[in-house]
């Protein structure tokens, strides 16, 4: 009997650790199954994020291409060579009239009695006379400049509308309206020329067919083009311009070069200011620069074909390599990043040259040396500058901040302004990762240090430091990452000036204001119209951004590896 009742015993507690051990292993499953599933969303929306990011941006360069063909077919493209032609000229003439203010200044000061009254005042006489010749021979290249703009101008409106004609003419067939279309395609694309007639005839059979959002299409476009009752918007434009370069571009350059060649052997102007003199010479200096130049203005005029296919390889290298962003313009709309690009870059290095000896030496300290008390007081302080709303770090910035660094700086709203706080926002995440990656350094590798004899900084330089080096660089790395996808801040404190900073200034590069990839990006999002070509170059400056974070996570997670496996 008492056999018989042990045996049971023993059966039952075998079954209820059976069930314990089931019960434990099912929550084990239940944790797995949840973390795993939470790393299974992650992934998932990486992917869905990325898919998005790459469909609303690659479609850009299929539409900049076409923007930039139509840029080339106009004429523009040959009106934007004069215009920078014209630009140089104006920029030369800018120094004369400084060269020419300063002596009229020192004329006027100088009292009626003076003795170098009379003298100063014939030097001013001559130097006006020679800055007005300047003037009218410059502003010859500038009334050709605004022909051949308006004639571009004139043939870009007409190329836009055919293609509006072409698209209502596309989507009348689509919905199938219970009248034909006004024009077949193929007649519309042999068009030269489209009269506010037809137009207004388009808006009215969209009206009659009950298709009113294509009808106020077409009103927008009337208004756009500037078509008129007395005048057509006409295609021959493009004919009109190769002419001019043989019979008013090629004399007009002829003339000029004749008349600023004998400028830069004025020897008969005379000036009453010594600084005067070295600014002429640099004047005369930025002419004969020009003038060498005006060759390879006329062998890009002369090869310029507007039938010439744009390649679309060219879209891309005018986004990725190009320095000018540029939209709304009257002209043509720009979407290179390089100037985005570069202002986020520097930025990023003021930040980082802040953040990485102020974060890892707050790192080291904490960990290394200091006592539970200052453990206690610096480390929360620290890790609380995460919390701060970066709202209110830009507030800082523009009131107080901004107002120091402008008793030095030109502007308070600079690249130095946003750098500095954005040093600010990096220094707890680099504090926080290089303080675990100390803390995890082997305990038995400093306990054999110091029983050796090293003191505690020796250890900390000779010992923690180096097994901790992964951490630490991972550390920086990611500091990276958040300080260039930053974007309150430098929106509110960067100075937002679209414009590659000047490296020849030296250390005054630092205090120039500047416009990042994030900051253009909120600025400008909600002001473009759904799916344009400028909603798209935006998307594209993200996907450039997206894959810097990329690149800045793929290396630090290679550093980290490369030195855990050269230290172990």
């Amino acid at each position: 009997m008492f056999s018989l009742i042990s045996t049971q015993f023993i059966v039952t507690t075998r079954q209820v650790t059976q069930s314990k051990h089931k019960i434990k292993l099912n929550g084990e499953n239940w944790v797995k199954a949840f973390f795993g599933s939470t790393a299974v969303v992650s992934v998932v929306l990486i992917i869905l994020i990325t898919l998005f990011l790459l469909k609303e941006g690659l479609g850009f360069f299929g539409s900049y291409q076409k923007e930039l063909a139509l840029y080339r077919e106009s004429g523009m493209e040959f009106a934007e060579v004069v215009s920078e032609q014209h630009n140089s000229l104006t920029l030369i003439y800018r120094y004369l009239e400084n060269i020419l203010a300063n002596e009229s200044k020192f004329f006027e000061e100088l009292p009626q009695n003076h003795h170098l009254y009379k003298v100063a005042q014939i030097r001013k006489e001559r130097l006006f006379k020679l800055t007005r010749v300047f003037q009218s021979t410059k502003e010859t290249l500038l009334d050709y400049e605004k022909e051949i703009v308006s004639l571009a101008s004139q043939t870009k409106a007409f190329l836009e509308l055919q293609e509006n004609i072409s698209n209502w003419e596309k989507e009348a067939r689509k919905l199938n309206l219970t009248e034909p279309f006004l024009f077949e395609f193929e007649t519309i694309q042999k068009r030269d020329h489209f009269t506010f007639d037809e137009l207004n005839s388009i808006k009215f059979y969209f009206i009659r067919n009950d298709a009113n959002d294509l009808a106020k299409q077409v009103k927008s476009s009337l208004e756009i083009s500037g078509l008129s009752f007395e005048k057509p918007l006409s295609n021959k434009q493009t004919k009109k311009i190769l002419k001019s370069l043989q019979n008013t571009y090629l004399p007009l350059i002829t003339t000029q070069e004749k008349a600023f060649r004998k400028l830069i052997k004025q020897e008969r102007v005379e000036f009453s200011l010594e600084n005067s003199i070295n600014e002429f010479q640099n004047t005369k200096g930025a002419l004969k620069e020009y003038l060498d130049k005006v060759p390879n203005y006329v062998q890009i005029l002369d090869e310029w074909d507007p039938n010439k296919s744009f390649p679309m390889d060219r879209a891309f290298t005018s986004f990725f390599f190009g320095k000018k962003w540029i939209t709304n313009s009257a002209r043509q709309d720009w979407f290179g990043v390089v100037p985005l690009l570069t202002g986020s870059l520097l930025i990023t290095f003021i930040a980082i040259i802040i953040a990485i000896p102020l974060g890892l030496g707050a790192a080291i300290y904490i960990s290394q040396s200091a006592s539970k008390f200052e453990q206690g007081i610096v480390k929360p302080f620290i890790e609380f500058i995460a919390a701060i709303p970066s709202i209110l770090i830009g507030f800082f910035g523009i009131s107080v901040l901004g107002g120091f660094i402008n008793e030095f700086a030109d502007e308070r709203l600079n690249s130095l302004t946003a750098g500095c706080l954005l040093a600010l926002m990096a220094i707890p995440t680099i504090f926080t990762l290089a303080e675990d990656a100390l803390n995890r350094s082997s305990l038995r590798l400093k306990q054999a240090s110091l029983a050796l004899g090293a003191n505690r900084w020796q250890t900390c330089y000779k010992i923690i430091i180096p097994s901790s080096t992964s951490g630490m660089i991972s550390a920086v790395l990611l500091g990276f990452g958040r300080v260039i996808g930053e974007t309150m801040v430098v929106l509110l404190c960067a100075g937002n000036r679209i414009a590659i900073p000047d490296f020849s200034k030296g250390l005054e590069i630092f205090a120039q204001p500047v416009h990042t990839m994030t900051g253009i990006i909120a600025q400008e999002m909600g002001e473009v119209e759904y799916e344009g070509i400028h909603y798209r170059a935006l998307f594209m400056v993200g996907i450039t951004l997206f894959m810097i974070t990329l690149l800045i996570n793929f290396l630090s997670k290679k550093v980290s590896s490369r030195f855990q496996r050269s230290h172990e």
